[in-house]
């Protein structure tokens, strides 16, 4: 039991919302956290659900997507280990407004709702916290849905992958793990408008594709390909 609790400290700690807590007060948020396991392809949940939680990656990958009625589907945004999703609805309260799948096996803690806001009743901190990445989260949907409506396939892809990056916040080089696949989702565009402008971004020598990844080597070129 001891080895479980510092497990979920040690994945609070490199979790945004709670990064700023002090010990005690990441114990608090620790005992209410439950355990939720999803294999590779799992729906966690789907656009129109109840929001009755919000969900902290301990290990994998999870797509978050919007569904059409004729079954096509747009992916939003890809969120790795550490990250945390689905706090919108449980903050307001309304049905999911999209849906979530694991694209890899997927351990998560799960924090509910009556417990988040009882935290947010008692903790100013974490009521900042919300804020600022509800915040990051609007800007995101804005800057996307720019990317979508002006710019080519080739810039589109480049703006992904600075977003999936965040070079900002990480050292250089930044190594993404995402598919050709995930990025056509990402950017609304055919997995060979994909491959074109990945090879021609590694032909300039901005990134490095591996398998399964691709490294970034020049930010600023990249911003430079948005353009």
């Amino acid at each position: 039991m001891a080895g479980q609790a510092e497990d979920r400290l040690d994945v609070l700690a490199r979790v945004g919302l709670f990064r700023a807590f002090d010990p005690e007060q990441l114990r608090q948020v620790a005992a209410r956290l439950k355990q939720q396991q999803y294999r590779k392809g799992d729906i966690i949940f789907q656009q129109g659900d109840p929001g009755i939680c919000l969900y902290i990656i301990a290990q994998g990958r999870v797509r978050v997507y919007l569904s059409s009625a004729d079954g096509r589907e747009v992916t939003i945004r890809i969120y790795e280990t550490g990250s945390h999703f689905g706090e919108f609805s449980v903050f307001d309260g309304a049905p999911r407004s999209a849906s979530a799948a694991a694209l890899s096996n997927v351990s998560t803690f799960v924090l509910y709702r009556d417990d988040f806001l009882d935290l947010l009743r008692t903790n100013f901190d974490l009521v900042e916290r919300v804020l600022t990445f509800l915040t990051e989260r609007l800007r995101y949907t804005t800057t996307y849905s720019e990317h979508l409506a002006f710019l080519s396939a080739p810039a589109r892809v480049a703006a992904q992958l600075l977003q999936l990056a965040n070079p900002d916040a990480q050292p250089e080089p930044l190594r993404l793990k995402v598919t050709q696949q995930d990025l056509a989702a990402l950017a609304c565009t055919s997995r060979e408008s994909v491959n074109y402008a990945l090879r021609d971004f590694a032909e300039r020598g901005i990134i490095r594709i591996e398998r399964g990844a691709v490294v970034i080597l020049d930010p600023a070129a990249l911003k430079d390909a948005i353009s």
